[in-house]
This record gives structure tokens, C-alpha cells and sequence, in this order.
């Protein structure tokens, strides 16, 4: 009996280091795997074609183990069919196996030692899962972490990085990874491909340093009180990271403002920006916001570090407060580089614009105004009438002055002078690289950046 359960034990290890971890989980992929939903490879939401030089696999999601059908074919189209089938037919779209999504299938490549597809130009690792919804297919991979990650770290960080820096990049993906894993779960997957969870390009995008990256921090993950953080990172802080109360309303305590001097002079640590009126109005009816031809912008409110939390932008047709995140994401996230920025108005010369208004009767201090780009006011903050694009100004005098409002808008012009790249909270991506750079290692640059934390092997 000792004999068989040694012979046993032995076998196990025999296949433990034949077989990679991926391939001798338990059945179920939903356990093992991390589910990405792929819009970067999809062109068209009712064909997709693959590709693999093995032939295909197809499995069962709870028994992964066991093909349900081979199809020894390099190239294949996925589309849905007449009775809403998930349908497989080759190049020249002769059917060759047909699915209901309810029966939870994978599609991969019939090298269970090297599993990977390509999906119209990208090759992805593992298994891949086609659903139907009501805007057409999509694709979602289901990916071993460290393949996932192996995807992840050189899009969100360069793979020319210093080593330490790329280790706490990966480490900062891993925690980010199990922490919000159920971000998307009410949609049928994980996480996402695109900047909205962690950009994630699949194997073309992995460099051998990164993936050691990957390998060298197998399991690290953050914690704070003995629970995994939320571990927030962008590009560059500007000087100074932001408290994610400030930022969304959120109390986290490791995610504090730190000073953080190893973010200057990196890049876009200084930057500026020249958007003209037309330009923000644009943007704004982009978001479904009308509020006429843009005339003015004006900063309310900013966090204790002097991020812009309300924006105030003034049109002809009315007025909307931009608060917090929705600043960027309506304005433009790539252009406005992070919150922490300055408003100056220009005029057509380049000169700028002292920001003045026109004030009725109740007021004790009459001023004197510019009165192009200039708009009216009342006493309770509310935009009088004016007819069509002239407004009407009455002087001491009696006089009526004329200030044209096609060719103020025309020539208006904002001058956005800021601080840093993305949200600011957490990690600075430069600033972990100049800590790299300076001798610190992976966990000092970690605990620089989140407060009070442990790194951790997860089992």
C-alpha cells in the first residue's frame, strides 16, 4: 500500500514538471483564468477570423481537459448564424462546427503545450470565448494571470525601464488584476483591453525583460491591513500625487498625497495645451452638452494640491459645471494631461484677455470692460437676453454699445498650462523609473507610493 502511494506521489511530481501550471488546473477555466474582453484585435462585430498553425481545439469551459471537436484547419471565421449559432465555417465559409452560447465552449489551438491564437492581426495566449450580444460577437480570452500580465506591464509601462521599475509595475498589475477582478463580471467577463481597467495587447506586445518582470515577482501582490489595495498608477504626478478622496470622493489610506520629487523633469511633468472655443464646443456636444458657442472657462474648485475638481465652462446658450473625472474625459484625456492645470484666455493677437463682465445697477462698483468676448450678467449670476450674436451694452451715457459675438468666438482661444499625465493617484510611472535609476529597489519604490502596505506571495 506505502509502495503504490509513493508510485503515486511520484507521478504527480513527474507530471507537475512536464505539464506548465496553466494545463493541470482543475477542469474549470472560470477558476483558473482571467477573463479579457478583446475590442483592440475586433474589426467587425459579426465576423471575426483566426488564425492558428496547429488547428483548432474546442472545449468545454467545466472540463477543459477534453476536446469536444478537432478541426485540423489553419484559418476559420467565427459569425453568428441564422438561428442565432455561434457558427464556424473556413475561408471559403463552408460550416464546420456550430455552437449555442448557452453550452459555455472555448475555442484554442491544438498545441496544448503552446496554446495561442491569432485574432485578425493579434496572437492571444490560452483560450478564447465567443458570445453573442446586442450590438453583434465579441471575443473574450481567458488567460492565465501571468500571461495576462505578461500582455499588460509593457503596454502600461516601457519594457527600456529600469528592472526595479518594471518589477513594481508588475507587481502594481497583479494587485490591480485580483482586486478588481469582478469589474465587468455583470457583462460576462473581468476586465477590459483598454486603459478603462489595464491596457493589455496580447503576446505581440511582450518583451523577454518584461516578462521576467512578470517571472521574478511570481505572486507578489500589495496589502494594507492584511487586505489587497486597490494599486492605482498613471504616468507622471507633476510633483505631487493626489489624495483619492480629492480625486473621487473615495477614502483609501494608502493612496495619500505624497511628495514626489522624482517625477520632475520627466516627461510631460510641465506641459501645455492651445484649444480654441470651436474646438471645446465641439467636445462638449461630443458629451451631449449644448450650451451654445463656448465664451469663457473658469476654474471653481481645486483639491489641497491645486488639481481642478469643478470646471466651469460659459456659453452663449447657458453655462456646465465639469466636476472631478469628467473634466478629461469630456475635454480630452490625452490632450489635457491631468487635472492640474491653469486657464488663460487669449485673444486673436495672442494677448490675454482679462476676464470681465458687464454688471447691472446693483452693484456699487461700476467697472470699466473689454467688450470683446465680454457677456452680460445679472445681479443673480444668470445671463441676460441678447439678440442674436450682438450684445447690447448700456453706458453712463446712455449710449448703446455693440460688441459682435461670432467674432469674439471666433477668435477666442484657451491657454491650458499643467502639471503631470493621468489621474495622479497612487504610482508614478516616471517616478518609479527615477527611483530605479537612483538604487532604490521594487518594494522601496512601492512603499513610496502607497502608504502603510506589505508586499505579499499569494498562494
Amino acid at each position: 500500500m506505502k509502495r503504490l502511494f509513493v508510485i503515486a506521489i511520484l507521478a504527480i511530481i513527474v507530471i507537475g514538471l512536464i505539464f506548465p501550471n496553466q494545463y493541470i488546473y482543475a477542469n474549470s477555466l472560470e477558476d483558473n483564468f482571467i477573463r479579457i474582453r478583446l475590442t483592440s484585435p475586433i474589426k467587425s462585430n459579426k465576423i471575426v477570423n483566426l488564425y492558428s498553425e496547429s488547428g483548432f481545439s474546442i472545449l468545454e469551459k467545466d472540463n477543459s481537459t477534453e476536446n469536444v471537436t478537432f478541426i485540423d484547419v489553419e484559418n476559420l471565421k467565427v459569425t453568428i448564424g441564422e438561428d442565432e449559432e455561434i457558427l464556424i465555417s473556413d475561408v471559403y465559409d463552408n460550416p464546420l462546427f456550430s455552437y449555442y452560447q448557452e453550452e459555455d465552449l472555448v475555442i484554442t489551438s491544438n498545441d496544448k503545450y503552446d496554446r495561442k491564437i491569432k485574432i485578425e492581426d493579434k496572437t492571444y495566449r490560452d483560450y478564447i470565448e465567443f458570445r453573442i450580444v446586442s450590438t453583434g460577437l465579441i471575443a473574450i480570452n481567458y488567460a492565465d494571470i501571468n500571461n495576462y500580465l505578461y500582455g499588460v506591464v509593457p503596454r502600461e509601462m516601457p519594457a527600456s525601464f529600469e528592472m526595479e521599475a518594471l518589477k513594481a509595475q508588475a507587481i502594481a498589475a497583479r494587485t490591480y488584476t485580483l482586486k478588481n477582478i469582478n469589474k465587468h463580471n455583470s457583462e460576462g467577463y473581468d476586465l477590459c483591453d483598454t486603459t478603462h481597467c489595464q491596457v493589455y495587447g496580447g503576446m505581440d506586445g511582450e518583451q523577454e525583460k518584461t516578462n521576467r518582470a512578470v517571472d521574478e515577482t511570481y505572486g507578489m501582490i500589495i496589502t494594507y491591513n492584511g487586505e489587497i489595495i486597490d494599486a492605482l498608477y498613471h504616468s507622471n504626478s507633476g510633483g505631487v500625487t493626489e489624495d483619492s478622496l480629492e480625486a473621487w470622493g473615495n477614502n483609501h489610506p494608502y493612496l495619500i498625497s505624497v511628495d514626489d520629487e522624482f517625477s520632475n523633469d520627466a516627461p510631460n511633468s510641465n506641459w501645455s495645451i492651445n484649444l480654441t472655443a470651436d474646438e471645446i464646443n465641439k467636445r462638449l456636444k461630443k458629451s451631449g452638452i449644448n450650451i451654445g458657442n463656448v465664451l469663457d472657462m473658469e476654474v471653481l474648485q481645486t483639491s489641497s494640491n491645486g488639481r481642478v475638481t469643478q470646471l466651469k465652462v460659459l456659453g452663449t446658450l447657458g453655462e456646465r459645471i465639469l466636476n472631478k473625472g469628467e473634466i478629461r474625459g469630456i475635454l480630452g484625456d490625452t490632450e489635457l494631461k491631468s487635472t492640474w492645470f491653469t486657464i488663460k484666455k487669449q485673444g486673436s493677437s495672442g494677448e490675454i484677455i482679462t476676464h470681465t463682465y458687464v454688471i447691472d445697477g446693483n452693484s456699487t462698483k461700476p467697472q470699466t470692460i473689454k467688450l470683446d468676448g465680454a457677456h452680460i450678467i445679472d445681479g443673480n449670476n444668470k445671463r441676460s437676453s441678447s439678440r442674436g450674436l450682438t450684445s447690447r451694452f448700456v453706458g453712463r451715457d446712455g449710449v448703446v454699445e455693440e460688441a459682435d459675438k461670432s467674432t469674439s468666438q471666433a477668435n477666442s482661444n484657451f491657454l491650458i498650462e499643467g502639471k503631470g499625465y493621468g489621474h495622479g493617484v497612487g504610482m508614478s510611472q516616471w517616478g518609479a523609473q527615477r527611483m530605479a535609476e537612483l538604487g532604490h529597489s521594487y518594494d522601496e519604490i512601492l512603499k513610496h507610493y502607497y502608504n502603510g502596505v506589505e508586499i505579499i506571495i499569494k498562494d
